[in-house]
């Protein structure tokens, strides 16, 4: 056909090529029941919706990059444990990689079939794939900044708890499963019920605590970790240690708030200068501009 570019040849032929691969894929992935897949409740929605796809991914190419990328994989690996998602870094390749290929090929072929130019579409398949890519460990730094908010502003009135339950009669121990079995669900509950299995398993509380510390990494906690462990060294009153930590970590959350409404001023200028600034400014001309037209001016 004369006027047909080989450009268009190409991306009508990798419209109903790659739909039909993916789904050929998906059909032939082994299916694992949920059960079957250790630390499935804990996934996030995307990775134990299409888990089979993403793992069958993270063989194939993310163990690669792993080997290719091992700064990048570090760093993965960190946000991982903040996140407390229990995946390895070669499924977050493996999620980069599916949903660059998924969005980068839906675009293509929607931008296309409704009526766009070849560059068009290639340019719209380009953009979605890497907004695919850059996806999931954006989220992924997302989540466990969020977490690690959630503990510190969750420790103090932990603390408080535990302090008050130790005055009470009982050990650290025991106060601190008192607090996780109040029945909060948070990020700082898991934690501890992480640390008290720990210690049922033999590990010494100081030790626990700061493992703990290193699952968590906000300076609040460290320090809180390591005044804890070592009062315990040295023999020296827990009760007093968590009183004094629990001061010191409601001043921190107090300075920490102080900062988040210093910078909401810097943040408003935005959506101020998007949203409210050209509606006065239409307020303001567009009478004018209509008067001058209606005088002929």
């Amino acid at each position: 056909m004369q006027g047909v570019s080989s450009g268009t040849y190409i991306l009508v032929f990798a419209s109903v090529l790659l739909p039909f691969l993916l789904a050929d894929l998906w059909l032939r992935l082994p299916k694992k029941a949920p059960s079957e897949i250790p630390g499935y409740a804990g996934f996030p929605p995307l990775y134990r919706r299409f888990y089979m796809v993403i793992a069958w991914l993270a063989d194939a190419a993310g163990n690669r990059l792993m080997l290719h990328r091992p700064e990048r994989t570090a760093k993965l690996r960190n946000l991982l444990l903040l996140a407390n998602a229990g995946l390895p870094p070669q499924m977050v390749y493996g999620a980069q990689f599916f949903l660059a290929s998924t969005l980068g090929t839906a675009a293509l072929v929607l931008v296309f079939f409704m009526g766009g130019s070849p560059a068009g579409a290639a340019g719209a398949g380009a953009v979605f794939a890497f907004l695919g890519w850059v996806y999931p460990p954006t989220i992924l730094e997302k989540t466990a900044q969020a977490r690690q908010e959630e503990i510190i502003r969750r420790l103090p009135f932990a603390i408080d708890l535990v302090t008050s339950a130790m005055q009470a009669g009982l050990d650290f121990n025991a106060a601190v499963r008192y607090y996780a079995g109040i029945g909060f669900k948070d990020a700082l509950t898991v934690e501890f019920g992480v640390l008290l299995r720990e210690i049922e398993l033999g590990k010494d509380r100081a030790d626990g605590l700061l493992d703990m510390a290193k699952r968590v990494q906000t300076d609040g906690f460290t320090s809180f970790a390591d005044a804890v462990a070592h009062g315990m060294e040295i023999g020296a009153s827990i009760v007093d240690t968590l009183r004094m930590q629990g001061e010191d970590l409601r001043r921190a959350r107090f300075a920490l708030a102080e900062q988040k409404a210093a910078r909401a001023p810097s943040i408003m200028i935005f959506p101020l200068a998007l949203f409210i600034l050209p509606a006065v400014f239409i307020m303001i001309f567009v009478p004018v501009f209509m008067q001058f037209k209606s005088t002929g001016m």
